[in-house]
């Protein structure tokens, strides 16, 4: 204090001998004008906390992350935001910090932010990460069965077209796909130039491996192997499907070399979130697809949905968010069986955040429980040549965690898949969807509520 006085009288006195001089004529400044200006001048910006200083603050933290100077660096590094240091601090001086919080503190949740900075989404095979598409929330669209099979209907049509799948799918459905975050079909087919038609089976469906390429043309990310088709020209067939995916980028889920594969879960980072992908299948009433063993290929079944529960919650304990994609009901039919109802409450409580059905060749409806949407079966999407009903899945998982439906009617006819919405058509198959479902509303734009009061 003492100081500062002493350089508040030095400046009073060299601002007197200034307005003597004509200087500052028509300044006059108080002494606690001058003693304000010059404590300002002294203070120094306040200091940011340091990463050192944080590591030591967070010691005890419990969280799967490295509460280190070294991960607090990395966080100011991956953000571009020196604060945020400060708002980590603050967090923690203000009750505590869970792994909840990180979201908000750095944009990545405390599972995400663990992967990317630990390298293991750099070296696991299953753990994939996109730039994502910069916009508010995770972006999604799921189709059903499709079928690039040379023996089929649909890939015969292709081959007489100007402009390749553009001519057999809307390209607004398209163009939905492409600039989704993460798009995902059901690959009803092998892709193989090997093997022979499985015996006793009415039909078989095998794509040549180049076929590949219109899934890129989709903008396909994921799709389910996990299908009654997948093994239908016999072993080798199968394990050239997988490494047809595998070598075009393009992931599988379900299915694999063993069943350790074939229970992995397939997971993205994207926009700070870890998403997981899992698949099963109870889909024949015949079995005659393998299932996965120790040392055998196959798929993972769920006729028994006590493994696929497994597989849900260690997929849970990995993910911030997990879709399980499952292969079951009847054939053409719209209606549920039980055990799609019933199983289907058991994937949620183990976990799974979003359903997804396919195997039945028509739509199916869509019921909430726990506000969890099942999508119980989304049909054909481009499969076949007879006329049917079918759409495309949009969901966007907001940052808060809550989802939002769309639901993008089209119609499959003469191996066209075209998009109708705002049309006669578009509007029939809604309320159709409407009336399938268990407690889901469809408005007029194929947006998906959850039905809180009873159906009329």
């Amino acid at each position: 204090m003492k100081q500062k006085q002493i350089w508040a009288g030095l400046a009073a006195f060299c601002l007197t001998l200034l307005c003597g001089c004509g200087g500052f004529e028509d300044i006059a400044l108080s002494e606690s004008d001058i003693n304000r200006k010059f404590t300002s001048s002294l203070a120094a910006e306040p200091a940011h906390v340091t990463a050192e200083v944080l590591s030591t603050q967070a010691a005890g933290v419990q969280t799967i992350l490295p509460m280190t100077a070294d991960f607090f660096s990395w966080c100011v590094q991956k953000t571009g935001d020196p604060d945020v240091l400060d708002r980590i601090a603050d967090k923690l001086r203000s009750g505590g910090i869970t792994d909840a919080d990180w979201y908000s503190l750095i944009g990545m949740t405390a599972k995400a932010a663990n992967d990317l900075y630990s390298n293991i989404a750099d070296t696991a095979a299953n753990i994939h990460v996109l730039d994502g598409d910069g916009q508010d929330g995770i972006s999604f669209t799921f189709g059903g069965d499709i079928s690039f099979a040379d023996n089929w209907h649909t890939m015969q049509y292709l081959k007489t077209t100007e402009h390749g799948i553009s001519d057999c799918i809307s390209p607004f459905l398209i163009e939905k796909m492409q600039k989704a975050d993460i798009s995902s079909l059901n690959n009803e087919f092998c892709f193989s130039d090997r093997g022979s038609p499985m015996p006793n089976k009415m039909y078989t469906f095998r794509a040549a491996p180049a076929n590949v390429s219109v899934y890129h043309e989709l903008g396909v990310d994921i799709v389910d192997v996990t299908n009654n088709h997948c093994f239908d020209f016999g072993q080798d067939a199968f394990l050239d499907t997988l490494d047809t995916l595998s070598s075009a980028n393009v992931q599988y889920m379900g299915a694999g070399r063993d069943i350790s594969e074939a229970s992995r879960p397939q997971y993205y980072i994207v926009e700070g979130k870890k998403i997981a992908f899992v698949a099963a299948t109870r889909a024949e009433k015949f079995v005659l697809t393998p299932e996965a063993g120790t040392d055998s290929p196959g798929v993972l079944r769920c006729y028994d949905p006590a493994a696929f529960i497994q597989v849900i919650r260690e997929a849970k304990q990995q993910a911030d968010f997990v879709i399980a994609n499952i292969h079951w009901g009847t054939e053409d039919s719209h209606a549920l069986e039980e055990v799609q109802t019933t199983t289907a409450r058991q994937y949620i409580d183990a976990g799974a955040d979003l359903i997804i059905g396919s195997h039945a060749h028509c739509l199916q409806g869509i019921e909430y429980y726990k506000h969890v949407p099942i999508i119980y079966n989304l049909g054909n999407y481009w499969f076949s040549k007879y006329d049917i009903d079918t759409g495309l899945l949009g969901v966007t998982l907001n940052p808060d965690d809550s989802l939002g439906l769309v639901f993008y009617p089209a119609t499959q006819r003469n191996c066209k898949t075209t998009y109708v919405g705002g049309e006669e058509e578009g509007s029939r198959i809604l309320r159709n969807m409407r009336s399938y479902s268990i407690n889901a509303d469809f408005a007029e734009d194929g947006t998906v509520t959850e039905q809180t009061s009873a159906k009329s």
